[in-house]
């Protein structure tokens, strides 16, 4: 008995330490992060619904600190397409995140009411979420693999939450505020008679984001952003990015993300429809040492709906 509650209590520890860990490593976020976090705005913020006046889908795929064993490795799918004559907007997100023993799998489905105001549009966003966590804790490792107080098949975690958000935009400016998961819910997994539940909770999360389009020539646009990541006993977070826009076509840029890692960022337009983009982080802790960096790509898709028409590509 002395040795079932000393393994429980080391699975608690374990668990405890690995949430405690990735938070802190990566700015206090148990939220999935994004380098182009610019251009995945609706994984983040649910008032982004419809803002694009067409109907929008995204694919990205992130391999963080490749070659790094257990590390983050995540597939997001965003759609969304105003509706109602562009007075409102609906969209979801799906994003599937795997890191050590963890896959979790979050659905959120949006909704947004639009206001027009002459010198640009405030949308009002709120979103519905399923998080599933499922947790192989056959990978722990335990000392013996007949204690009855490990499950070691996977068990499954499932949180319901909602989120809100509000975003403002017009042709060359847009600034946003979301909380993707309003409710605080302890991570407690149960499988029969066994129970770990930990003193790990899914915090809530503030993110504010800000961008501008500035014009320096006819061909020639310079888009900076930033993002601000708050969390309850955390350390802040601060991405930012410059990139420059050539011909409408060609983006080219840099980010920096502010005690981890810089970024290069390179996005292609081939048509007023389809674009396609990658980064590559770098870091520079002394985490460095053990990976070959973050990978990042994707690929959008945006069909122009009957009354609006995507005249030229939407860059925010």
């Amino acid at each position: 008995m002395k040795n079932n509650s000393s393994m429980k209590k080391s699975i608690k520890l374990f668990i405890s330490i690995f949430f405690t860990g990735v938070s802190l490593s990566v700015f206090g976020q148990q939220d999935e992060m994004f380098t182009q976090f610019f251009t995945n705005k609706l994984a983040i913020n649910p008032a982004y619904a419809g803002s694009k006046e067409a109907m929008s889908v995204l694919a990205l795929y992130r391999n963080q600190w490749v070659s790094f064993d257990g590390s983050p490795k995540t597939i997001s799918l965003t759609a969304h397409t105003p509706i109602f004559k562009n007075t409102s907007g609906v969209g979801f997100s799906l994003i599937n995140d795997r890191i050590g023993i963890f896959n979790n799998l979050i659905l959120n489905v949006a909704y947004t009411f639009r206001v027009d105001f002459p010198f640009g549009k405030l949308s009002l966003g709120l979103s519905g979420r399923l998080q599933r966590m499922q947790a192989d804790w056959s990978k722990t490792n335990p000392f013996s693999m007949y204690d009855s107080e490990i499950p070691f098949t996977a068990t499954n975690l499932f949180m319901p939450n909602f989120g809100a958000g509000a975003y403002f935009y017009n042709d060359w400016l847009y600034a946003g505020l979301s909380v993707p998961h309003l409710l605080n819910s302890k991570y407690r997994f149960e499988q029969q008679q066994t129970v770990v539940e930990t003193q790990a909770n899914a915090e809530r999360h503030l993110y504010a984001m800000v961008g501008a389009i500035v014009r320096v020539t006819d061909e020639i646009k310079f888009k900076p952003a930033l993002q601000f990541r708050y969390a309850p006993n955390s350390p802040n977070g601060l991405d930012l990015n410059g990139s420059f826009i050539f011909f409408d076509k060609f983006v080219l840029g840099a980010s920096l993300r502010a005690g981890d890692s810089y970024s290069a960022v390179i996005q292609y337009w081939i048509s007023k429809k389809l674009a396609m983009g990658y980064s590559h982080d770098f870091n520079f802790t002394r985490l460095a040492d053990y990976h070959n960096g973050s990978h990042e790509i994707f690929l959008s898709w945006d069909l122009p709906l009957k009354g609006f028409g995507v005249e030229n590509p939407r860059f925010f």
